[in-house]
């Protein structure tokens, strides 16, 4: 299943659209992709982390996200 939404980054003072496109297939996992910068990379741990202290389980399929400009 592949969804796409439009969201936001902010650079300074300036706002640039960006893509959101995420897909649910069979697997373990969550990814994400598109963004190079190593805050995006890291940002994994922070957000199983979050979803698990809010109570969220996270599906047993693996999940990617693509972020794109």
């Amino acid at each position: 299943m592949l969804v796409k939404i439009y969201g936001s980054a902010v650079f300074g003072v300036e706002a640039t659209t960006i893509t959101i496109e995420v897909n649910i297939d069979k697997g373990i996992g969550y990814h994400l992709v598109g963004l190079p910068d190593s805050a995006i990379k890291e940002s994994s741990y922070r957000i199983g982390a979050a979803l698990q202290n809010n109570g969220y389980k996270i599906p047993g399929k693996k999940i990617t996200i693509n972020m794109a400009p």
